[in-house]
């Protein structure tokens, strides 16, 4: 077949065999008209078919989004699929070279990536491709795990890691994501992604001969036998099709931080235990690399600082912000970057603000750096952790609750002035009255406990200023909202013995004013995030999105 070019991108059919495909069926045809009619915003908009979802989202980016390519670097993305990657690539290295069986998938890249200058596609399995030319990265994203499918021999998955690490130069990156066949997700009754049956992996596929995905040690095992021995891992949660968050060894989810694994993304599942409990128990152990449901293996010489990375796409594009932790030297920064051009703003109002007339709490300081708002990393104990050890005790994680409030939540009385409305005020929460109300200056309304760090100097530091106003707030809605969101933290362990509304009476709040909070809460959830598409697929994500954190 001749080559052909989509706008500015080649598509290479010297190795093309038209009998040799992977597809998702016929959706692939809605996908193919909407790319080449550029409407694959408004197809995921309105479709609820989990292939439209994996191809199109842009939280798909997140997994790659924060990594340090370098410039004028060049990149082999084997599996390219519909190019729900291929387009980041393309702005953060200066050519992408695509090899992907599937004529149709190709095309679909192609299109919804016409206007890339720097993009090449090869169809063909990429072990009868010729290639000359060496490469700064290698990406096999989703692929390793069809090793099998494509290469013979008695280790398939092991000549694929060795193959394409002959095509790397001798500085270069081999970066692989793959599930994890230990994933807290497969004990918890989720399909296996690839085969569609329940505990494929951890029955280490016997009866699944096709596709096969590894746990931490095998991985480990097979690197080593490539000859790499220079590696890190990342893993990605929920998992690596579609990430909200980066953790690494240097940075693991502590007790209470992971909730909301939310259901399986493409199939019905059967719970045999509580996500958060078993998480919970997981990270006190230091057990999580092993059980986390996917990995980002980054594989050569040179490892990356980035320890952390955070995304918030579920938000309206003036407020879609990504949080990077990274080395720096003996330390860590944090460094906040905005997704959209539309939110480069809300970046630079960062900082602007200081809280006022909390006197024990402080503020992490920072200062902008190019397009990034950047801070010092505070090292010290996570405030929410602490509650873990009294999760079972209502009466203890009262008392915890009341003892933080007194100690680092309570103002100068000398501080304090009445509420009046506002239009920003209005703009933000709607029209919600709380009589009798009193607020600060300044309000920082995300003093919420996971914020909150206790440097080993005994310093309360809250590190997200992200969310400061100046106008007039209630400032005990800004105490609701930290103790709301702690409760729901714990509340599997605490829905039996305390309810939430006990919960907040007992730790001094005023139950009059629960629902005007409860008010201001959906009306600035609404006002930041809006009506999102891509919630449907991803319920549990509302209450992230209630709160904000």
């Amino acid at each position: 077949m001749e080559n052909r070019k989509i706008g500015e991108v080649l598509l290479d059919y010297q190795y093309y065999k038209p009998d040799v495909h992977y597809s998702d069926g016929v959706i692939e045809d809605v996908l193919l008209e909407a790319s080449r009619e550029n409407q694959l915003k408004e197809l995921l908009e309105s479709d609820n078919n989990w292939a439209v979802l994996y191809h199109c989202s842009k939280i798909r980016e997140n997994l790659l989004d924060w990594y340090p390519f370098k410039e004028n670097s060049s990149l082999l993305e084997v599996g390219a699929g519909c190019g729900a990657l291929t387009g980041l690539l393309s702005k953060k290295v200066s050519s992408v070279t695509c090899i992907e069986l599937s004529e149709k998938r190709s095309l679909i890249n192609a299109y919804r990536n016409r206007n890339c200058k720097n993009i090449k596609i090869l169809l063909g399995n990429f072990q009868d491709i010729k290639i000359e030319e060496k490469f700064d990265y290698i990406t096999l994203i989703g692929v390793w795990e069809y090793a099998a499918c494509y290469l013979e021999g008695a280790n398939p998955y092991l000549h694929m890691l060795k193959f394409l690490r002959s095509y790397l130069k001798p500085d270069g990156k081999l970066l692989i994501a793959i599930e994890n066949k230990m994933g807290i997700k497969y004990w918890n009754g989720a399909k296996e992604d690839h085969t569609n049956n329940m505990y494929s992996g951890l029955n280490d596929y016997v009866d699944d001969a096709t596709v096969r995905t590894f746990s931490h040690g095998e991985i480990e095992d097979m690197l080593k036998k490539t000859g790499c021995e220079t590696y890190k891992f990342y893993y990605p949660v929920p998992d690596y099709k579609l990430p909200d968050t980066i953790y690494t060894d240097e940075r693991l989810p502590m007790p209470g931080e992971l909730r909301y694994y939310r259901e399986d993304y493409n199939a019905p599942r059967i719970y045999n235990f509580y996500d958060a409990t078993i998480a919970d128990q997981i990270c006190q152990d230091g057990m999580f690399p092993y059980f986390s449901n996917s990995f980002l293996i980054e594989c050569g010489s040179g490892i990356e600082d980035v320890i952390y990375a955070k995304y918030n796409r579920i938000r309206k594009d003036k407020y879609a912000v990504s949080t990077i932790i990274t080395k720096r030297g003996a330390d860590c920064i944090v460094q906040k970057k905005s997704i959209t051009s539309d939110a480069q703003k809300h970046i630079e109002n960062m900082g602007a603000k200081k809280i006022s007339g909390l006197p024990r709490l402080k503020m992490t300081d920072g200062h902008m750096e190019g397009n990034l708002y950047v801070t010092d990393y505070i090292d010290g104990q996570e405030i929410e952790t602490l509650f873990y050890a009294c999760r079972n005790d209502a009466g203890e994680f009262v008392k915890k609750a009341r003892e933080l409030l007194e100690a680092y939540f309570m103002p100068d009385k000398d501080e304090l002035t009445d509420f009046v409305f506002t239009d920003e005020y209005r703009n933000l929460f709607g029209k919600v009255y709380v009589e009798g109300a009193k607020c600060l200056g300044t309000t920082n309304i995300d003093l919420i406990f996971s914020n909150l760090r206790l440097t080993e100097k005994g310093e309360m530091f809250c590190i997200d200023n992200e969310w400061v106003f100046d106008f007039p707030i209630p400032y005990e809605y800004t105490i609701w909202r930290a103790v709301t969101q702690l409760y729901g933290k714990y509340m599997i362990y605490l829905r039996n013995k305390i309810s939430r509304n006990d919960f907040l009476k007992a730790v001094g709040l005023n139950e009059k004013n629960f629902a005007a909070y409860c008010s201001m809460e959906k009306n600035f959830a609404d006002n930041v995030s809006g009506y999102d598409y891509r919630i449907k697929y991803r319920k549990a994500s509302m209450m992230c999105k209630m709160l904000l954190n």
